[in-house]
């Protein structure tokens, strides 16, 4: 009887502890550390559109719609060579590139309507553009503040790219274009005694003047005359070159647009004045002898940041001119360097955004007709100034004139 309490008993306990609740269990040793391995790859942030919305921004019409034109045509250039290539290559990826052209008609008023619909209502990932400095600050004051990357062709006020760092200009800018004409007339031509025709109410005009004015001045030449004329509607100069003929210079500085350009040459000649014509990149069209006259023009000199007879620039000439029967201009060959800026840069970036293709233009270093292409810090390509001479009717290759 005590044999089977005692068996009862000790199932009894054993059924007791198999039921108690569960008790709290220690916290477990960490796990050692995985065996170091490959990283992970962190996942890209570069998205890769289909289709690309550039803006190019010019003066269609209107007195300079020659620029519009060269403008219009380089880009032309440009989008044919990418639909031959079958669109830009980014990253392996082809992406179709569409330009939307606005006009500006050489007005700072309209390049800000232009501009804000470009990146407002179009979408544009950048702007090549426009061809004037007081277009490009007015516009570029927009495309700063959305964080749209702009490049001017032909920009040259030195205003420009100090309205921001998405700012940026393919051509020379104007201090270092009148220091080369004022080194040129002074070191290579041996005149000592100048005049300047200039518009004051134009930003590209009176920063060359200027610029020009002391440069010579510097190097010890006399500016015997600076005469002034307000605005592009002046057609009658004959009080500012009555002023000139006078003071009797050896050598004339017209800082003028394309608009003005044979008049001011027509009439100078046509009031018996015989000094030497020099003059800048906004003469550097194929048409200008036609324009002006050919024996108005013949051994007139101009800078301009672009030679068609460079090695650098051959291939270009020949595709363009095949293309569109005239010799490229120095507005023509920027637009077609500043859309090839932005395009290298597009391929580049880290993302395809303003700041992404920004950062990339920054840090551009490419070949270009003009030649190797880079930028200072303000986004000023570093490049020569080229002096051409009207000989029979066409710009010949003078000399190059590096920067300092």
């Amino acid at each position: 009887m005590k044999r089977i309490l005692c068996l009862m008993l000790t199932l009894c306990f054993v059924l007791a502890v198999g039921c108690a609740p569960a008790q709290p269990s220690s916290p477990a040793a960490p796990a050692a550390p995985a065996a170091p391995g490959a990283p992970e790859a962190p996942a890209s942030s570069k998205v890769i559109p289909d289709e690309i919305k550039l803006g190019l921004m010019s003066t269609i019409s209107g007195g300079q719609a020659i620029d519009g034109k060269n403008m219009t045509d380089a880009i032309t250039l440009v989008s044919e060579e990418l639909e031959a290539l079958g669109g830009l290559d980014v990253d392996g990826k082809k992406v179709k590139i569409s330009w939307v052209i606005e006009d500006t008609e050489a007005k700072p008023e309209i390049a800000v309507n232009a501009v804000q619909k470009l990146i407002e209502q179009d979408k544009v990932l950048a702007i090549v553009g426009p061809n004037n400095s007081g277009e490009t600050i007015a516009s570029g004051e927009i495309s700063q503040a959305a964080k749209v990357p702009q490049i001017t062709n032909t920009g040259t006020n030195i205003k420009v790219t100090q309205v921001g760092d998405y700012i940026f200009r393919a051509c020379i800018i104007d201090p270092f274009q009148g220091i080369v004409v004022a080194k040129f007339a002074y070191d290579n031509l041996k005149i000592t005694k100048a005049a300047i025709l200039y518009d004051n109410a134009d930003t590209y005009s009176s920063g060359l003047s200027e610029s020009f004015k002391n440069a010579y001045e510097a190097l010890g030449g006399t500016i015997v005359a600076n005469e002034a004329y307000s605005g592009q509607d002046v057609k009658d100069f004959s009080a500012q070159l009555t002023i000139i003929k006078n003071a009797n210079p050896e050598a004339i500085f017209y800082p003028s647009h394309i608009e003005n350009i044979p008049l001011q040459l027509q009439q100078t000649r046509g009031m018996g004045i015989t000094a030497t014509l020099l003059g800048c990149d906004s003469w550097d069209y194929a048409a200008l002898p036609d324009l002006v006259g050919r024996d108005v023009l013949e051994g007139a000199y101009y800078v301009t940041g672009f030679s068609p007879d460079a090695d650098s620039a051959k291939d270009f000439v020949k595709k363009f001119n095949d293309r569109f029967g005239y010799r490229p201009s120095f507005c023509s060959a920027m637009a077609y360097e500043a859309a090839h800026i932005v395009l290298n840069a597009i391929q580049r970036a880290e993302t395809i955004d303003g700041p992404g293709v920004r950062d990339a233009m920054a840090a551009t270093d490419m070949d270009l007709p003009s030649g190797h292409v880079k930028f200072d810090e303000f986004r000023n390509p570093v490049k020569s100034g080229t002096v051409l001479q009207v000989r029979d009717g066409v710009a010949q290759y003078v000399t190059s004139i590096e920067p300092d």
